[in-house]
């Protein structure tokens, strides 16, 4: 074989790879999504309306289903160093190249709470979510681990 032919060969090999792992690209829809997860979020957070922002924490576990309904009871955040609990349900927009977005409807302490806007991508065929809070006032970031 000369050199020219190993070339051409080795060009089409590359040219051949590098189009089936654009195939093989991740694509989402909301079954990519479902499962249980574990969240975890740290940023800044308002406690109240025209207050200064405060370091805010949270751990919970978020259930999403196959139509990307997500829905939490058991979240805490540590909010300038007081414990809130929260519970959330929202519906996911997800768009196939992994990006999408989800409003939550709140309560905190069992008092309704303002919406809270999440923007975010979905990795690793839906296994990591990493999201960022949209709202003002907020400079919250979050990453949900699927555990189940």
């Amino acid at each position: 074989m000369s050199h020219g032919q190993w070339c051409e060969r080795v060009l089409f090999a590359f040219a051949f790879s590098m189009f089936t792992a654009a195939l093989q690209a991740q694509t989402c829809s909301t079954r990519t999504t479902s499962g249980r997860y574990a969240v975890v979020c740290d940023g800044y957070l308002t406690p109240d309306p025209n207050s200064p922002m405060v370091p805010a924490k949270e751990l919970a576990t978020v259930t999403a289903d196959e139509n990307g309904n997500f829905q939490s009871n058991d979240g805490k955040i540590s909010l300038g160093g007081t414990i809130v609990s929260q519970t959330v349900t929202g519906t996911e927009v997800l768009n196939p190249d992994c990006t999408g977005s989800i409003t939550f409807t709140q309560t905190i302490d069992g008092q309704p709470a303002p919406p809270l806007s999440i923007v975010f991508v979905a990795k690793r065929h839906g296994a990591e979510i990493d999201g960022l809070a949209v709202d003002p006032g907020t400079v919250f970031s979050c990453r949900l681990t699927r555990i189940r």
